[in-house]
């Protein structure tokens, strides 16, 4: 007979043999699974990663669009191909390091044009659309994920290229797989006058016990016959103040609106009827001197009238100073109907009417003054006979650095103007009809001294010069 042992040495063989097959396949099969997850979170980051690199093309682009708005050298568009225009693209690539994922970086192609149906009837303001594609490689093999549903949502370009040059084509990758994501964006320009108030420094209002609202000239739901309303249906919650600064001293106002600071404060507001924000900044578009200015001009300090003309453009004129007092008048004078006309001033020095000097801004006239010095308007001040602030619009040239100029403006009458002097320190003096102010004021500093009653005229948010560049529609194209 064969012994007992012989046998039972090859069943323990067996069993042995066949455990460490059961473990091996075990060990294989969660190997494969931590593969897998791992590659599925890889390429999920990578996925994610795409989506911001095409949003910094969106950043890039806004970016351009600002230079462009500064005065010349803007240096705008000097690494595009060519600025965008309507049937043009501006078109850029760049690449950013990644700090994330080995170090792998982000490529970012963006498209800029200017299609002729994004213009504004109203302004004639061009819109401008912004297609980006970001692409980011992804680390190790060319595998689909063991979710089907995260492979129809995804869409990797493992083997094929989903996105070139903007375009829905396929062609064999050169690097290895990679994640592209396609957005369009589409922005709008926004008005030097956005907001009530806005200064780069400290706000003021010195303890007047303001009232700060809105009303809307073009709609007669939010106006009578143009003009403010008090009345609660038409009044509206838009007089918003703002700074780039820390503070805004509000005078225990009354504030319909939002108040935004640069990580500041807000002092002695009564009531703010808005969202009150600590995380706004905004730089100003500095204002060049026009490109129309003559080289010669003369000083103005008599009574003088001179024309507007129905063409924009077509009436311009060039002053070294105006200074007016003793009953003398600069008449800016329109058509005898009332029409619509326009005058555009360049003052390279001082603006001063005191006393009982006057300028006098006739029905009909849309008047437009830049001014290089500092400007004083007190006594009988300014008559705007149409009552509108985006008829009467002042534009403060960019002083030199450490110069030291101002705005101050007041009058026995109401104030309604548009002020826009970044680079100036303003301040209103109310008094003339229970110190009431229409219009909208940008500067350096604002000082609101006598003024009882702001109202912001919403309609100058599609006047006057482009300040900045706004989203307004988005989305991804996952085709």
């Amino acid at each position: 007979m064969r012994p007992q042992h012989s046998t039972k040495t090859g069943s323990v063989l067996v069993w042995t043999v066949l455990i460490i097959g059961i473990l091996s396949l075990i060990a294989m099969e969660t190997l494969r699974l931590v593969t897998a997850k791992y590659q599925n979170a890889l390429q999920t980051s990578t996925w994610q990663e795409a989506l911001l690199a095409a949003e910094s093309g969106i950043d890039l682009a806004i970016v351009e669009l600002r230079k462009s708005l500064y005065p010349q050298p803007n240096h705008a568009w000097e690494d595009w191909n060519n600025p965008p225009g309507n049937n043009v693209i501006g078109y850029e690539r760049t690449t950013v390091p990644n700090a994330g994922l080995n170090g792998t970086p982000m490529t970012i192609d963006t498209n800029v044009d200017a299609p002729s149906q994004l213009v504004d009837p109203t302004n004639s303001w061009q819109y401008y659309r912004i297609r980006t594609v970001g692409t980011i490689r992804i680390t190790g093999p060319a595998r689909v994920s063991d979710n089907p549903q995260d492979t129809k949502l995804r869409r990797l370009s493992l083997r094929w290229e989903r996105f070139t040059n903007g375009l829905l084509i396929s062609k064999p990758l050169d690097d290895g797989p990679q994640v592209s994501r396609r957005i369009e964006a589409i922005v709008r320009p926004v008005s030097a006058f956005d907001q009530a108030i806005m200064s780069v420094g400290v706000v003021d209002l010195t303890n007047q016990n303001i009232v700060v609202d809105s009303y809307d000239s073009s709609d007669p739901t939010k106006s009578t016959n143009g003009l403010y309303d008090p009345d609660p249906l038409k009044r509206q919650e838009n007089g918003d103040i703002a700074t780039n600064g820390q503070l805004i001293e509000a005078g225990n106002a009354q504030i319909h609106g939002d108040v935004a600071t640069n990580a500041g404060t807000v002092s002695g507001a009564a009531n703010i009827t808005g969202i009150e924000r600590t995380d706004f900044y905004q730089e100003p578009i500095p204002i060049g001197a026009p490109s129309w200015a003559s080289s010669s001009s003369a000083s103005l300090n008599d009574s003088t009238t001179i024309n507007a003309n129905a063409m924009r453009g077509a009436s311009r004129y060039t002053f070294s100073s105006i200074s007016l007092s003793g009953n003398k008048t600069l008449t800016l004078a329109g058509n005898s109907n009332g029409s619509q006309t326009y005058i555009e001033i360049y003052v390279t020095g001082d603006m001063s009417v005191t006393g009982t000097g006057q300028i006098v801004v006739e029905p009909g006239v849309t008047a437009t003054i830049y001014f290089a010095g500092s400007v004083d308007i007190s006594g009988n001040g300014v008559l705007n006979s149409n009552n509108q602030p985006g008829d009467f619009l002042l534009y403060g040239i960019q002083p030199p650095t450490n110069s030291s100029e101002h705005v101050s403006i007041g009058g026995n009458s109401q104030i309604t103007a548009s002020i826009y002097a970044p680079g100036h320190d303003v301040t209103v003096n109310g008094g003339g009809t229970n110190g009431h102010v229409y219009g909208s004021i940008v500067g350096k500093t604002v000082t609101m001294t006598g003024v009882s009653n702001l109202h912001y005229d919403e309609r100058l948010g599609s006047i006057g010069v482009i300040n900045n560049y706004k989203i307004v529609s988005w989305f991804e194209d996952n085709r």
